[in-house]
């Protein structure tokens, strides 16, 4: 099971870097978005701009956030610490309405973090 939590480690190391690659791009796109909306002339255009500019960095923020996140629990599973299997368990129940990849990868994960193999990796102290 050891090569399972290597695997899932690195799974989220790269699924991260995705995450953050893409919350990034939100926020240029939607600020760019935003500074067309505003230059467009049309009435209240101020006002749409800054509603697209806001939620572009708010989902943005979020995204690179997970992101983040994500990285540290790949690195921190691959070290074996406890909280990260719990949060691995999480990440694994979030992703499962995300079909196809995210279900596929739920399932993986739900499958190594339950088994009681890989428990028995988790049981020193933090």
């Amino acid at each position: 099971m050891e090569q399972h939590v290597k695997i899932l480690g690195i799974i989220d190391i790269v699924a991260g870097i995705f995450w953050i690659v893409m919350g990034v791009l939100l926020i240029i796109v939607a600020i760019i978005g935003a500074a067309a909306a505003g230059t467009s002339g049309a009435q209240d255009a101020e006002g749409i701009a800054a509603v697209i500019a806001s939620i572009g960095l708010v989902v943005g923020v979020f995204l690179g956030g997970m992101g983040a996140l994500q990285i540290i629990v790949g690195v921190k599973l691959r070290a074996y610490k406890s909280w990260a299997r719990i949060v691995q368990i999480i990440l694994g129940i979030m992703s499962l309405p995300s079909v196809p990849f995210g279900t596929a990868f739920g399932i993986y994960t739900l499958w190594a973090m339950f088994n009681q193999d890989t428990a028995v990796l988790f049981t020193s102290d933090d």
